[in-house]
């Protein structure tokens, strides 16, 4: 694969990896502006209501129409939250064109479609639909409220909100429903030109060779030279207080969840950090999995995942109530094994096969490629897969030691279980 990644003069983002491997390619534009309980209201339901159609192509029956007839192409908008940044992805996977009958350019017709449901949105009388706005409104506060039917993913939320309370990392990535009341047609609208205006702006494809630059151009011309800047995601390395919350609920399975401050050693090592969390329990060879749940038998389930960009680390496990305490005492003990070293040879180039396997996955789709790429640059470094390989093959115990001896317990958040019979959560 070839990489290339450059900034326009504008302060867009480029990424273009070029491969014979697919017979598809992907294009994104993704955008990131700061994360705060408005605009991730308005991000959500803005990409609820892109997802209608556009005032070019049509409405949503239309549009799979014209996606079926350029070879069943696929088409997505999506939200989620990037360190402290909400995102707004739109990206398309479509047939190559040298694929295509009689030559017909559908890099051009899905292009197109990008552009329009950008900067042609369904409107009515000026704004955006009423009548759209509303039904999506419903739509996204029903999926705000139904995040307490999930009970891991709502007691990590939790956890997450509990621990970074004053910090923007605390909002909920989907909204919050007395913003979404708030939210008119006009507003909503308004956002959309607010985005187009001042967000950070990653424009990417992933695909044969071809004139990217001539692809791109309508959209990045209609962005203009307005100088963008990606924003920062703040980190906290310290902790005053240990906070310890609990919440009882009507299930069998209780959930344990710890969040922790990373510490400095992290933000100067990506790739350490990345071996501690696979060795620590992000792998089904770690040590959360490997005794917490399968020698000690503490825990239905016990991971942890590090968010890089905001320099925390989560653990989740569903656990029986009587065992709530053993198992937080277990995960911090096996947290005391990887600070004083106690690492073995076999889980330490496990975890490096694991992490080499991960990066060889990611080139199985030019969506996955993409992704992966646009993940290095927001962590500042522009490394191919190969390089960061080389990068994770550098490390050593001692940098995944270090690593572990900077890690301190922020927030405890139980989810105790006091009855029920959803024991399969």
């Amino acid at each position: 694969m070839e990489y290339l990644t450059s900034k326009t003069e504008g302060g867009i983002y480029r990424s273009d990896i070029f491969s014979e491997n697919f017979k598809t390619a992907y294009i994104s534009i993704n955008f990131y502006y700061p994360l705060t309980k408005q605009n991730a209201s308005k991000m959500s339901l803005l990409c609820a209501y892109l997802k209608r159609g556009n005032a070019v192509d049509g409405e949503m029956d239309r549009v799979g129409a014209l996606l079926e007839k350029n070879y069943g192409a696929a088409f997505d908008i999506a939200t989620a939250k990037t360190g402290e940044m909400q995102e707004l992805s739109v990206g398309a996977s479509f047939i190559d064109d040298k694929y295509a009958i009689d030559g017909e350019k559908i890099s051009q017709n899905i292009l197109s479609l990008v552009y329009n449901t950008l900067f042609f949105p369904i409107t009515e009388n000026g704004t955006f639909k009423a009548a759209f706005v509303e039904q999506e409104k419903q739509n996204l506060k029903n999926k705000i409220k139904a995040l307490i039917n999930d009970k891991q993913t709502y007691s990590l939320e939790k956890c997450r909100q509990t621990m970074c309370k004053d910090e923007s990392y605390g909002v909920f990535e989907q909204g919050d429903i007395s913003e979404l009341d708030k939210i008119t047609p006009d507003s909503l609208c308004a956002f959309l030109d607010e985005l187009l205006n001042n967000a950070a702006v990653f424009v990417s494809y992933c695909g044969a060779k071809t004139d990217t630059n001539a692809l791109f151009a309508p959209i990045i011309s209609k962005l203009g030279k307005i100088a963008r800047r990606l924003y920062q995601t703040q980190i906290n390395n310290s902790v005053s207080e240990i906070k310890d919350v609990t919440e009882q609920m009507n299930v069998a399975q209780s959930k344990l969840n710890l969040g922790f401050r990373l510490g400095e050693a992290s933000q100067n090592n990506l790739f350490a950090l990345r071996m501690f969390n696979v060795i620590f329990g992000a792998s089904p060879t770690s040590k959360l999995f490997m005794n917490i749940r399968e020698k000690l038998s503490l825990c239905y389930y016990c991971s942890c995942y590090c968010d890089a960009l905001k320099n925390v680390m989560f653990v989740y496990s569903g656990v029986e109530t009587a065992n709530i305490e053993l198992a937080k005492t277990e995960i911090l003990n096996q947290l005391g094994n990887m600070e004083s070293g106690n690492i073995t040879d076999e889980e330490f180039q496990n975890a490096r096969a694991y992490l080499i396997d991960s990066f060889a996955q990611a080139n199985d789709t030019p969506a996955a490629v993409v992704t992966r790429m646009i993940a290095a640059q927001i962590l500042g470094h522009n490394l191919t897969p190969a390089e960061q390989i080389e990068k994770i093959n550098a490390v050593t115990k001692a940098d995944v030691v270090k690593i572990a001896k900077d890690v301190l317990l922020d927030t405890v958040y139980v989810l105790k279980g006091v009855g029920g019979d959803d024991v399969a959560e």
